[in-house]
């Protein structure tokens, strides 16, 4: 039987798991059947141990559930980084780490991996590849710990420097830090909570000893922690302008498909801080977005060579989306029309909205007391839930999708029975 191990080789695997626990909760063992029973304990078991103070259990008729719980109000720091702080390594990982920073310590100068090697044989008694050390001495580098010189024909590493504010800090409490480093670190405290920059703040507060007692955060979404991988992967192919190969796991069915497109933008709701990968697809000519908690998997393909027109049509086309949807596959847009009943004196504040919040739509005011509030999206269906925040003082609503406002009627509807409704017999009897 494979040993358990606490550290991990591929976030993908533990992603579903986590969010699984900390969305939904409910699961018991018998309800992931996508993997093997070991494999769900295996992964429990993990999760339980690097989130053991916000990990819960409940029984019910079905068995044991496990969920996490957190109060992000409330907490210093996200828990959920613990999982990007675990990935596995070798043995020889953690020698070749230790010994390269030992030997580079102070030598300003630098060494070459030749002398590297000769000098982990004689300092330590251990003999590497020198392949293998130069691999590693690369890695190094690109993670920004190695700084390389070329000196003739051969190439010297050594350590990068400390920063000059880094050199402030002593051998006293490291939450009194003094001068720049200090007000860096406070800076740090804050924005381990803003991506891109979250893990690499709460890394650095990790290596500074110190923790953030000064910030809470009121909307603090911190299941995206499980998708910034994902994030950064899309970020780099737009930086680079270049198309896309990607699995998209469907959150209703769980079918996944496989889809290319060339990515442009990533959006997010200012309501449920979703994140989504606006796509153009060729294939259909259109743009797409998917929900980044959906998709597993990213691979960057060839350069686009028509990425800025693509961005200039995404720019001419976001003004018509309410939310994140460029409609069906026709693409047309739809036109709303909306006549409110609005006491300009005693409420001005709802007038404010209208302007505010109407996604550029027109606000025309026919007489006193009565506005116009009109525009064109691609999908009216996702203003239905706008619409709504004005019951009481809607007088007429129009569209050209006639199944929206059949949608929002029937609710209307529905609230009115619920709340106003009563059997004509009662009624009757009241009398």
């Amino acid at each position: 039987m494979q040993e358990f191990h606490e550290l991990i080789k591929n976030f993908d695997k533990i992603r579903d798991y986590m969010r699984q626990f900390f969305v939904y909760g409910f699961k018991v063992r018998s309800d992931f059947d996508a993997k093997s029973a070991r494999t769900y304990d295996n992964e429990r078991r993990r999760i339980e141990s690097w989130l053991g103070d916000y990990t819960c259990s409940g029984y019910t008729s079905k068995g044991k559930h496990l969920y996490i719980s957190v109060d992000g109000k409330t907490i210093p720091r996200n828990p959920l980084y613990a999982a990007w702080k675990s990935k596995t390594f070798t043995d020889n990982d953690l020698l070749l780490h230790f010994f390269l920073t030992d030997l580079l310590t102070g030598r300003e100068q630098g060494m070459t991996a030749g002398e590297i090697c000769d000098s982990i044989v004689t300092s330590y008694g251990c003999i590497f590849d020198s392949q293998t050390v130069r691999l590693k001495l690369k890695e190094y580098e690109s993670l920004g710990l190695f700084l390389s010189e070329k000196k003739g024909k051969a190439l010297y590493y050594r350590l990068v420097p400390d920063l000059p504010c880094e050199k402030e800090m002593t051998a006293g409490d490291p939450e009194t830090v003094p001068g720049l480093w200090g007000r860096i670190l406070t800076a740090v405290k804050f924005f381990q909570e803003a991506a891109p920059f979250g893990f690499v703040g709460s890394t650095i507060l990790d290596r500074s000893g110190i923790q953030n007692q000064f910030f809470q955060w009121k909307h603090h979404f911190i299941v995206h922690t499980l998708e910034d991988g994902i994030l950064s992967d899309c970020l780099e192919a737009i930086r680079k302008k270049c198309a896309v190969r990607l699995e998209n796991k469907s959150s209703r069915s769980g079918k996944l498909t496989v889809m290319e497109g060339i990515p442009l933008k990533i959006l997010v709701s200012t309501r449920t801080g979703r994140r989504y990968l606006c796509l153009y697809q060729e294939e259909s000519r259109r743009f797409n977005a998917l929900r980044l908690d959906c998709i597993t998997r990213i691979q960057l393909l060839q350069e686009c060579p028509f990425y800025e027109e693509l961005s200039l049509k995404l720019g001419r086309n976001l003004p018509h989306c309410w939310g994140v949807s460029f409609g069906g596959r026709s693409s047309r847009l739809e036109e709303v029309c909306i006549k409110l009943s609005i006491d300009e004196k005693k409420e001005p504040y709802i007038l404010n909205r209208l302007y505010r919040e109407g996604r550029g739509g027109e606000v025309l005011r026919i007489r006193e007391n009565e506005y116009l509030y009109s525009g064109f999206f691609f999908d009216t269906n996702e203003m239905l839930s706008w619409v709504k925040t004005f019951t009481g003082r809607v007088m007429d609503i129009q569209c050209s999708n006639q199944a929206a406002v059949n949608k929002v009627m029937t609710d209307w509807e529905r609230m009115y029975q619920m709340y106003c409704g009563c059997d004509s017999a009662d009624s009757g009897e009241t009398r």
